[in-house]
């Protein structure tokens, strides 16, 4: 698994660290404290990772402590559908009141407008894409279990 994880985080971030572009800053919580180290990968090990910070410090942390990474970046596909669907059910929500031949003129730019009203909230939120999740542990013999789930946007 661990190799797995080594190979995809590897590809993504395959540009060389020399370029220091802004599309490769990411995040790195750790698994203990649940601390946020923000900076650009410089090294890649089967065993560790290596950053440079902001202040251009390297900080070295093991993969075993690392729980997610993530990349700046999100794309605006699901922001343009989101916005679509919604103003898809508001088109036809309306249509009940105006004329068949109406609504089908109308909501395919209703549908276009919230498409285009999506993706711009979307880039304005400048979000984050998960590039590497640590799976959970198995849980103790005795202990509880829980349930976690992730909505996004």
């Amino acid at each position: 698994m661990k190799v797995l994880a080594f190979v995809a985080v590897a590809c993504l971030l395959a540009a060389p660290v020399s370029a220091q572009d802004k599309s490769r800053q990411v995040w790195v919580t750790h698994a203990d404290s649940g601390g946020t180290v923000t900076g650009r990968i410089v090294e890649l090990s089967k065993d560790s990772l290596a950053m440079l910070t902001p202040e251009n410090q390297r900080v070295d942390i093991p993969l075993d402590r690392v729980l997610r990474i993530e990349a700046k970046g999100d794309s605006l596909k699901n922001g343009a559908l989101i916005g679509a669907a919604v103003f898809s059910v508001l088109s036809f929500t309306a249509c009940a009141n105006v004329p068949a031949g109406d609504c089908a003129r109308m909501a395919p730019f209703q549908i276009l407008l919230g498409a285009v009203i999506g993706t711009g909230i979307d880039a304005m939120n400048g979000g984050r894409s998960v590039i590497y999740s640590r799976a959970a542990r198995a849980q103790a013999a005795g202990t509880t279990t829980g349930v976690q789930f992730k909505l996004r946007f």
